[in-house]
């Protein structure tokens, strides 16, 4: 769990990436926050519970700004699997920021306070089925919800998004977007051609998060070199997923064999979520019947 923390982190903290990401998630691809207008912001703060003082990071967290003027502080949370009291840890962390505010409402009298928000990114599987406010976490009785404040959460499922919004991306987080789009909805990988600007970063998160080293490894034979795409980096894995099968092939008979270290391959990639039956069936010259029983695999 650290290490997903630590490299989601660090690609989302270029401000180009960040100002991106709320840009695509809060105004629709438009252009509204610039990565020059961003500052780092304390991710840390404190709080006092049971007699205790108790610390709380945030993921990622920036303040908006003109000139020197505060006009927003914005947080992004990164989330691998469902959390019911979610809302309740977001809400703790928007208050924090609230509370220093007001802690120091004297040295800023005539200022009014900057809004606090924050993104919840979502990039597992499983379907987040609990509610995203506050009321949702909570055991109210019916007289008293109308007296009960609600507060919700600004909350974004990679799997869940269509092709025109991760397209709305523009830095190296779209291809975050689509890797982790395709893995979770077991459809057809299409990795975008643009020039990645932080591979090192993007391969990392893409190699943790989804626990497969592949892209990491053949990242690292290219000489860790810049000026790469996704699309280059999975080519080379289909090419050597294809000669690792007909290597195997060889070793065990060239016609018999090589087909079977092909079809081993091709099934390997359908289990890694890169390939989709249909897919690996074309690949293999079958129809997805026949793939089905020679592999064991359902559609």
């Amino acid at each position: 769990m650290a290490e997903k923390d630590i490299t989601s982190k660090t690609l989302e903290s270029y401000n180009s990436v960040f100002a991106d990401i709320v840009n695509c998630l809060l105004f629709n691809g438009e252009t509204v926050i610039k990565e020059d207008e961003l500052t780092p912001a304390e991710k840390s703060s404190q709080y006092k519970a049971d007699g205790n003082i108790y610390s709380q990071e945030r993921d990622v967290s920036k303040f908006w700004m003109n000139s020197n003027i505060n006009i927003a502080f914005i947080g992004i949370e990164n989330q691998s699997a469902p959390d019911e009291l979610m809302p309740m840890r977001i809400m703790n962390y928007d208050g924090a920021v609230y509370r220093d505010q007001y802690k120091n409402r004297n040295k800023n009298r005539n200022k009014k306070c900057y809004p606090v928000i924050t993104l919840v990114i979502y990039f597992g599987k499983d379907d987040w089925k609990y509610g995203k406010n506050l009321h949702s976490c909570l055991d109210v009785p019916e007289k008293l919800m109308p007296f009960v404040s609600d507060y919700s959460m600004n909350f974004y499922s990679i799997k869940d998004m269509s092709a025109e919004q991760i397209e709305l991306f523009k830095s190296d987080f779209k291809a975050i977007a689509e890797f982790f789009y395709a893995l979770n909805n077991r459809t057809v990988y299409h990795p975008t051609e643009q020039i990645l600007d932080y591979p090192e970063e993007v391969i990392d998160m893409i190699s943790i998060f989804s626990g497969d080293e592949r892209f990491r490894n053949e990242y690292n034979s290219m000489n860790g070199k810049g000026g790469i795409t996704m699309c280059e980096i999975y080519d080379q894995i289909l090419k050597e997923g294809e000669a690792k099968g007909r290597a195997e092939g060889e070793a065990k008979g060239r016609a018999e064999g090589e087909a079977k270290g092909f079809l081993k391959a091709l099934i390997g990639l359908v289990k890694d979520g890169i390939l989709t039956l249909a897919d690996a069936a074309k690949r293999a010259g079958m129809t997805v019947e026949e793939f089905e029983a020679e592999s064991g695999l359902k559609a």
